[in-house]
């Protein structure tokens, strides 16, 4: 298992190399770099090269990046779907100087109703994202009609763009199945909530049912990185989440019927050949 963090940890404090230094001593070595402002100030060279730097320096796996999305790639005008590519762009110039594992995209807003034009500004968003640097983009699966993993699966055959895969966010809703025709996330970010709002908790403090999820991972040969995306900087409660996981994971692959009892999670349906 390939448990990583996200710098969204450390909320609207500028990222630092000090910052860093911190998860790294939390044993984390795997980071995905959280681009909101003033968080990641991703508007200044200066932090280009900090950051960059210090990966560098300490030798560190390259990091993936979360793009910016407080401006919509999708929204109704072209020229707000403009500044939020600008914003993209000035983003992605980090990729000038380190390397990066892959980004993440948000196409659309929390509740936003899917419309089929938004497949053609997404398809916009992707090609400049990888025109400009080259990398893989991932959509993040959101709490709305259009980031869902049947409507990404859709854009995808439709599209027919290399390199665009999914990330499931395990606090925006359920999974889709996996495997199946909605597709298999490539990513998943792990944190909880209390089912109200995307709080944004350390895995185990909300009301998830992580047995089942890890059930459904195990089952599906999961393979991917897990993105821990918490909202505050109790390192604690993100080490004792991956340890938690790790036990559960084993458990589950060492047998899966004996996982089921023990978590009282449903079998599955026997289907009818008859």
């Amino acid at each position: 298992m390939d448990f990583g963090i996200s710098t969204r940890c450390f909320g609207t404090t500028r990222l630092s190399p000090e910052l860093l230094d911190r998860l790294r001593r939390a044993g984390f070595g795997n980071i995905e770099l959280h681009a909101t402002l003033p968080g990641l100030d991703y508007r200044s060279r200066t932090v280009h090269r900090e950051v960059s730097q210090w990966f560098r320096d300490h030798e560190m796996s390259p990091p993936s990046l979360h793009l910016p999305f407080h401006e919509d790639v999708l929204a109704v005008r072209q020229i707000d779907r403009q500044r939020a590519l600008d914003e993209i762009k000035r983003c992605l110039e980090l990729s000038g100087l380190l390397p990066l594992r892959y980004t993440v995209l948000h196409l659309g807003s929390t509740g936003q109703q899917y419309s089929p034009v938004h497949f053609e500004y997404a398809y916009a968003a992707v090609s400049t994202i990888q025109s400009f640097s080259g990398l893989q983009v991932l959509i993040e699966t959101l709490d709305n009609g259009i980031a869902t993993f049947e409507h990404i699966a859709e854009f995808k055959a439709a599209a027919q763009i290399a390199g665009v895969g999914i990330c499931y966010d395990t606090g925006h809703g359920e999974m889709g199945e996996m495997g199946e025709k909605d597709g298999t996330p490539d990513v998943i970010h792990l944190n909880d909530n209390n089912g109200t709002i995307d709080d944004h908790l350390w895995p185990f403090e909300g009301g998830r049912d992580w047995p089942a999820l890890v059930e459904r991972l195990v089952l599906s040969s999961f393979e991917g990185s897990m993105i821990l995306e918490g909202s505050n900087e109790r390192f604690e409660q993100a080490t004792s989440a991956t340890s938690r996981l790790r036990d559960l994971w084993d458990d589950a692959s060492n047998s899966i019927e004996e996982f089921r009892l023990r978590h009282k999670l449903p079998q599955p349906k026997q289907e009818d050949h008859e």
